[in-house]
């Protein structure tokens, strides 16, 4: 196809480039395409799959997951029934308190954001030898986010997955909501936001706050346990070890501007992606054409990028030169896409 045509960078777009106008080419559009000549919306399942030329193989599953496809899951859980006896708390003469407290079952550690049922609904993930059955690719892909380019590129060094975050944003906007709502559904506990952040973010010094503390760390135990759980990831991101990305452009926005609104869409490679079925409930599926990176995007593999507004892409096209000069074929579907081709 060539070289497109240099697109136009506005100064109020420069805060969210900063350096990558170094790095990265800008485009116009491809004035063959427009998302006002696009028409309505595009099923997610008509979405190909694009496969770099220049990428390492497949491989084996990840070595964690083979581990726990290897192991026997077997998780136990006290009767209804059951009541806690006496506890004695201290061995040299302290008070020696009494504590009944009636057991609560187990409830899934995360509550699900999508409206679909799944095969397996046990308390805690089971069903792990479905594995098997998932598909493994390289592709290049999109992804939403509404962070500018600078603050992923540069400042996070690409796209992590939500298990390794750290960061008091995502304590107390993402950890904080999913905690409360496991509370609620376990212990019919409400809990204010205010605790939360006191009880977690700094030295407990009352009895409630330390085991509040307590209770918070064993909800983080249980929802690392289904980190690498694909299922239960397509449910809920919280505290899982994937990146989503996905075939379709239109998911991508969607998740960018949280519909409507503004944000970033991106192109990324993915090396070893799990394809997440379309659809199949006892297959994990979600409808959303996600493939799914276990572990990082590196902000070398993230590839291009463009402006999101309400349902479509608003600004220039940019790409790093070194994708469109290896892969050409997959630069020119992306482009063309990206200026509002339909699949």
């Amino acid at each position: 196809m060539g070289k497109p045509n240099p697109g136009k960078v506005d100064n109020s777009m420069e805060p969210a480039l900063g350096w990558l106008l170094t790095e990265f080419e800008c485009f116009e559009p491809n004035p063959k395409y427009g998302w006002d000549k696009r028409g309505g919306g595009v099923p997610k399942n008509e979405w190909k799959t694009i496969e770099p030329k220049k990428a390492p193989p497949v491989g084996d599953l990840p070595e964690i997951i083979k581990r726990i496809l290897e192991r026997r899951w077997i998780w136990a859980g006290v009767s209804e029934d059951s009541v806690r006896g006496p506890i004695t708390i201290g061995t040299r003469g302290e008070a020696e308190p009494e504590m009944s407290d009636t057991f609560h079952p187990y409830v899934r550690p995360t509550n699900s954001n999508i409206n679909t049922t799944f095969g397996n609904n046990d308390a805690i993930a089971s069903d792990w030898k479905i594995f098997k059955q998932i598909a493994r690719t390289n592709a290049v892909t999109f992804r939403g986010d509404s962070r500018t380019p600078y603050e992923v590129i540069t400042r996070a060094k690409g796209f992590f997955p939500p298990i390794s975050r750290t960061d008091q944003y995502y304590l107390h906007n993402n950890l904080c909501g999913e905690f409360q709502l496991y509370l609620k559904r376990r212990y019919n506990r409400v809990l204010k936001d205010e605790d939360f952040v006191r009880a977690v973010s700094t030295a407990p010094i009352t009895d409630e706050d330390k085991a509040l503390l307590v209770d918070y760390l064993m909800w983080r135990k249980i929802t690392e346990r289904e980190a690498v759980h694909l299922g239960r990831m397509v449910e809920n991101e919280c505290q899982k070890g994937y990146i989503s990305t996905a075939r379709s452009i239109d998911t991508s926005i969607e998740f960018a501007t949280r519909r409507g609104g503004n944000g970033w869409l991106y192109v990324t490679v993915v090396h070893g992606g799990f394809m997440v079925p379309w659809g199949d409930q006892n297959l994990w599926g979600s409808g959303e054409a996600e493939i799914a990176q276990w572990g990082p995007v590196p902000a070398e593999r993230i590839v291009g990028f463009s402006h999101a507004k309400g349902y479509e892409l608003d600004g220039p096209i940019f790409f790093r030169p070194s994708f469109r000069k290896d892969e050409p074929e997959a630069f020119e579907y992306m482009y063309n896409v990206m200026s509002g081709k339909r699949p």
